[in-house]
């Protein structure tokens, strides 16, 4: 049956036969890189350009790094972790089975579900996908992407910091927010915050949840099935 709107009969090879599709809507295509994305841009990592993270604390994702990393008093006035280090603290989905560090566990995870417990990871920074809604007052199909953040410290070093602002999850907290705010991974314009909320386990970890936002117009065909 032809389409009353084009005057079009949808042909085999197209992905919606037999209806003709009338609208070049949303497919969210590609959107569920956005946290592995997000979590190697925080580690700030080396990259075939030549590229060398810097270690000046006044760029947030050195102290981020630093932060995560040595559990200790002080730790913006540690060396920055080396890239062996980071990747020893970052859980990579397609490698589960990968040990991490010994010492530390794992800290970065680019999704909400864990196994691993805080026993071995006192701090703890997860990036993970929530709820979405299409906006259609733009005149074009986009989804409103929520990007959640979730920083976690154990009680045992929350405090420990030996400097003015005592709180570890709060100095992680603004680091994050400093590099992910209003920057681009691909969507239409930067990701943004909407909320911070104050959580804890009613246990011994505490720490905050960031609640963002990135406009997406992923299309068919989807760029991993290509």
């Amino acid at each position: 049956m032809g389409d009353i709107w084009v005057s079009a009969k949808p042909t085999h090879e197209s992905p919606y036969y037999p209806f003709q599709k009338v609208v070049e809507a949303d497919t969210m295509a590609g959107c569920e890189d956005i946290p592995y994305i997000i979590s190697r841009y925080l580690m700030d990592l080396p990259d075939a350009t030549g590229y060398t993270p810097p270690s000046d604390n006044r760029y947030p994702r050195a102290r981020l790094k630093k932060l995560l990393y040595w559990d200790g008093p002080r730790p913006l006035e540690q060396p920055l972790p080396t890239t062996e280090q980071i990747l020893g603290i970052l859980y990579n989905p397609q490698l589960p089975d990968k040990a991490p560090d010994a010492e530390r566990g794992y800290r970065i995870f680019p999704q909400n579900m864990v196994q691993q417990s805080m026993a071995k990871s006192k701090s703890l920074l997860r990036v993970y996908l929530s709820d979405s809604q299409a906006l259609t007052s733009t005149g074009n199909a986009i989804t409103r992407q929520d990007v959640l953040f979730d920083i976690i410290v154990n009680a045992g070093i929350e405090g420990n910091m030996g400097t003015t602002n005592a709180s570890r999850a709060s100095a992680i907290l603004q680091a994050v927010k400093e590099a992910v705010s209003g920057v681009s991974f691909g969507g239409v314009g930067g990701l943004f915050v909407r909320r911070v909320t104050k959580i804890d386990d009613e246990r011994t970890n505490l720490g905050y949840k960031m609640y963002c936002y990135i406009d997406w117009t992923g299309s068919a065909p989807n760029p991993s099935y290509e």
